[in-house]
C-alpha cells in the first residue's frame, strides 16, 4: 500500500490550487501557463479527477540546487490511478485554445502553453498527453525562403541541408539555367596542338633552309634595337688560372718512407726479409720515431706568398 499523503492545501496556501478531490498518490503530468490553471482543475473536477497546480520549479542535477523554469509555469499534479482520463482531459483543453488562437491568428497553436515535465524535476513524472508541435520557423519578413536545386524551401535542420547538399552533387540541374554562378563554369582544358609526323616514304625529308648568317660585328642573340658597341665592358673580371698541383718534396717523402719501414721492422720485419729479434725491433722503432719528427717538421707554417706591397691585407 502506498504511503497516504495529505491533500494539498487550500487556494491559499502557498500558491498551490487543487479542485478538492483527495488522493493517495500524486504524479507530475504537465506544466502550463498560469492562465490555464482554473480552467484545467475545474474540468478535471468535473472528470472526477484529483488534480492541484503549484508553481513549477527543477532541480539542478550538479548543484542540487532548486531552479525556476525562465518564465512562470505551473506543474499539474493529478492522481495516477486516472492518468488516462486526465490526459484525455488536458488534450482535450489544448484544442480549444488552439481553436480559439486561430480565430485570430491562422496556423497558431498552443504550443508554449503546455509542456512535458523535464525527468529531472519531480520525483514522479507520469508520460504527457499528445502536445501540440512547435510552429515552422518562417523567414524574416522581407527574406523569402532559399529554394533548393530541387525546388523545395531549405530545411531548418543543418544535418538535414548537408545531406540535400550531398545527394545533389552529381546530379543535373533540372532546368535550362544552373543554379551557380556563370563565373564559375569552366571549359575543358585544351590539349596543345603538337606537329603531325611526316609519312614515312622512300625519299628523305627536305631539309629547312639554314637561319641567315649574322651580319659581320653583329650579334644574333641580342634584339635590333640594341647597339653591340654599347655592350663592350673593359672591367670584367676574368678570373685567374689555377695554380698548378703541388709536387710532394722530396725530403717529405723519405719522412715517409722511413715512418713505413720503421712500422714494418716493429710489426713484421718478414715483409723485409729481417728476423723478428729485439735488434731488429729497436731499429723500428728508431725509424718510425725519425720518421714522424721529420714530417711535424716539414708540416710547419711556410711564409706567406702574398707579402709584396701590392698584395693588399691579410687575414
Amino acid at each position: 500500500m502506498p504511503e497516504t499523503l495529505p491533500d494539498p492545501p487550500s487556494p491559499s496556501g502557498r500558491g498551490r490550487r487543487s479542485n478538492g478531490l483527495p488522493a493517495t498518490d500524486w504524479g507530475a503530468l504537465v506544466d502550463l501557463d498560469p492562465r490555464l490553471s482554473e480552467a484545467l482543475l475545474a474540468s478535471l473536477g468535473a472528470a472526477g479527477v484529483a488534480a492541484y497546480v503549484e508553481p513549477a520549479r527543477g532541480e539542478d542535477s550538479f548543484s542540487r540546487a532548486a531552479q525556476h523554469p525562465p518564465r512562470p509555469l505551473d506543474r499539474l499534479w493529478v492522481d495516477p490511478g486516472h492518468a488516462d482520463a486526465a490526459r484525455q482531459v488536458v488534450t482535450a483543453e489544448v484544442a480549444d485554445l488552439t481553436s480559439l488562437l486561430a480565430e485570430t491568428d491562422p496556423g497558431a497553436t498552443a504550443h508554449g502553453f503546455v509542456h512535458a515535465v523535464p525527468r529531472t524535476a519531480a520525483a514522479r513524472v507520469l508520460p504527457p498527453p499528445a502536445l501540440p508541435d512547435p510552429p515552422a520557423k518562417q523567414p524574416p519578413p522581407g527574406k523569402p525562403a532559399t529554394p533548393t536545386s530541387s525546388g523545395s524551401p531549405e530545411p531548418d535542420d543543418p544535418d538535414e541541408a548537408w545531406r540535400r547538399i550531398v545527394e545533389g552533387y552529381h546530379r543535373e540541374a533540372a532546368g535550362p539555367v544552373a543554379p551557380w554562378p556563370v563565373s564559375e563554369d569552366l571549359d575543358p582544358p585544351t590539349r596543345p596542338q603538337l606537329p603531325s609526323r611526316p609519312e614515312r616514304t622512300g625519299e628523305p625529308p627536305a631539309a629547312s633552309p639554314p637561319p641567315p648568317a649574322p651580319a659581320p660585328g653583329s650579334r644574333s642573340d641580342l634584339p635590333g634595337w640594341v647597339e653591340p658597341a654599347a655592350l663592350d665592358d673593359e672591367g670584367h673580371y676574368v678570373p685567374p688560372p689555377p695554380p698548378p698541383v703541388p709536387r710532394l718534396a722530396p725530403k717529405r717523402i723519405a719522412a715517409a718512407l722511413t715512418l713505413v719501414v720503421g712500422f714494418v721492422l716493429m710489426f713484421v720485419p718478414g715483409l723485409l726479409l729481417q728476423p723478428r729479434t729485439a735488434g731488429v725491433a729497436i731499429v723500428g722503432v728508431l725509424l718510425t720515431v725519425t720518421g714522424a719528427a721529420a714530417m711535424i717538421y716539414l708540416m710547419r707554417d711556410a711564409p706567406p706568398t702574398d707579402s709584396g706591397p701590392d698584395d693588399g691585407a691579410v687575414v
